[in-house]
């Protein structure tokens, strides 16, 4: 997946000017993970732009989904344009192509080579696909199964209070909810997932046990732990609705292999609930294998059994959520329920720590971590186990919890964890071809990036622009790019900045030359309470020439 063009038609999306072409670097790289990081100060619209995005494949799920309406599909107050390239597959598809005479002819093969995507939805109500081959100009206009010109998987993460990202993940959960209870799990296709408290336990949960060796044991390394140690199931069917009984038999097949992994399981009658225990062996590792294959399958079965719990909001509230406002934070709205209500959870998730001296305590559990271990493990496990090509990960501020070190090492992680295939020495030989969209107030991690993945985002009143930086930004000093991408020439903190400014301005109108000699030792000595910057050394510079004077 690869984004190349997007413009909104009609009116402005929040922040976003409309009717602008906003283009993007087409080059492809088989030797690192596509990613492109929006830079720019606080209010510019790099969240907005993320929220957009999340908002046209919220909608174009939407069209495909049974119970949509006409008049949403039509929606003359929603139109785009967009472009992007889809990596070639082995896996054959089904569509329906339009040719100039009109034919319509049935096609069943693989992406040969990438392909150039083209979607138009008007203002007018009409929605377009288009289509061509690498290297071909042609176009040719796909009239049904449109979906699988789609990204494989979105997947969107937001670390700030910035929740209007989460609005359309939130809205179609309800819609693939409504789906789900008419259906049965093989027949559901999740394309959407937005990462929450509940899914940093399912990634890290689903990786510990089925993650690819190479990638799996960088990760460990980071985190200093040998291997998952236990964790708990609860599957609670105290809820007797007429809804609820019926959709908790009808996914009792996602139950049947997890109650198969299990060290132990007891189905509790008096508190209805079955609880599930798992103490992780070897044999524990051989029977996830089996019934799973990946990673992202187990997650993808817990993702659906978290969706259960939808069954205790009531109806209003269902209803709610599936037409709220592009403008509401529908997490604000939401009640949060108590762990004991909810239908399903994962939790007593423990963890065997690389092992320290005799008598200390080897296990710790999970929820013990940092927000930054746990920033890291929703992140980068969440990237970690998309092992199919096509996906696209929108995060937000990704990096807020991460220390100087981690923030430094981003880039090189998310690299470290996308190989398809590794090397001797754990390296990876070959990148999957997803794309990763992510906002960033970090110069370590747009240092990292060449100047034609990364956008600075520069508003002038209500005109906002995209540039990419005029000098490269590969291996470019961090204080070079605070000046390039933040506006910010200085290199400390204002508050000490302005006491060195206070001190210069101290000794500019002494005339006196002996009281100018006094107090040029006694700001020189004031000094000496200053870390080392290069404001300092102005300043020290600056004294040094009024001496000679």
């Amino acid at each position: 997946m690869k984004l190349l063009r997007l413009k909104i038609l009609g009116e402005d999306f929040r922040s976003l000017t409309a009717n602008v072409d906003y283009e993007f670097n087409d080059t492809l790289e088989d030797s690192k993970l596509s990613t492109k990081v929006f830079a720019g100060l606080n209010g510019s619209g790099k969240s907005n732009f993320l929220e957009l995005l999340a908002e046209i494949f919220y909608y174009l799920e939407r069209v495909k989904l049974q119970d949509t309406p006409k008049s949403y599909i039509e929606n003359k107050n929603f139109g785009f344009e967009i472009e992007y390239i889809l990596p070639k597959t082995k896996k054959g598809f089904d569509y329906i192509e339009k040719i100039e005479s009109r034919e319509v002819l049935y096609l069943d093969k693989p992406f040969e080579k990438d392909v150039h995507v083209n979607i138009k939805k008007d203002l007018e109500g009409f929605l377009e696909m288009s289509y061509s081959l690498a290297g071909e100009d042609n176009f040719s206009v796909v009239e049904e199964n449109f979906e699988q010109f789609l990204p494989l998987k979105i997947i969107a993460y937001t670390s700030g209070q910035n929740e209007l990202l989460s609005n359309p993940f939130i809205r179609l959960r309800y819609h693939y909810f409504t789906e789900m209870v008419n259906s049965k799990y093989k027949d559901c296709n999740r394309r959407l997932f937005f990462l929450d408290a509940e899914s940093n336990y399912s990634i890290f949960v689903a990786n510990m046990l089925l993650g690819k060796t190479a990638p799996l044991n960088y990760i460990k390394s980071i985190f200093r732990i040998e291997d998952l140690h236990s964790f708990r199931i609860t599957f609670n069917y105290k809820h007797n609705t007429q809804e609820a009984l019926k959709i908790l038999e009808k996914k009792q097949d996602l139950l049947n292999p997890l109650k198969a992994c299990a060290t132990t399981w007891r189905d509790d009658t008096n508190a209805k609930c079955l609880i599930l225990d798992f103490y992780i062996t070897e044999a524990v590792h051989q029977a996830f294998q089996y019934y799973y294959k990946t990673a992202f399958q187990l997650f993808q079965t817990f993702y659906e059994l978290q969706s259960l719990n939808l069954l205790i909001e009531k109806q209003a509230v269902r209803k709610f959520v599936v037409n709220a406002s592009k403008a509401i934070n529908i997490t604000d709205e939401l009640s949060k329920s108590d762990p004991s209500d909810l239908i399903f959870r994962i939790e007593k998730i423990q963890i065997k720590k690389q092992k320290i001296e005799e008598g200390k305590k080897d296990t710790l559990y999970y929820k013990s971590l940092s927000d930054g271990e746990h920033q890291l493990n929703e992140v980068i496990g969440s990237v970690m186990m998309m092992e199919d090509d096509g996906c696209l990960f929108l995060m937000d501020e990704p990096d807020t919890h991460f220390n100087p070190k981690w923030r430094a090492k981003m880039i090189t992680i998310l690299n470290k964890v996308s190989g398809k295939e590794y090397d001797a020495h754990g390296n990876p030989e070959n990148i999957r071809k997803h794309e990763l969209i992510m906002t960033t107030h970090s110069p370590f991690i747009i240092s990292d990036n060449q100047k034609d993945n990364v956008y600075k985002f520069i508003r002038k009143d209500k005109t906002l622009k995209l540039e990419n930086p005029k000098h490269e930004t590969y291996g470019t000093s961090i204080t070079f790019l605070m000046k390039q991408i933040f506006d910010r020439d200085i290199t400390i903190s204002d508050y000490a900045n302005n006491e060195l400014i206070d001190l210069k301005r101290e000794i500019q109108n002494i005339n006196d030359t002996a009281l100018l000699a006094e107090k040029i030792d006694e700001i020189e000595e004031r000094l000496m309470g200053f870390g080392e910057s290069i404001e300092k050394f102005d300043l020290y510079n600056y004294l040094s020439q009024v001496k000679k004077k």
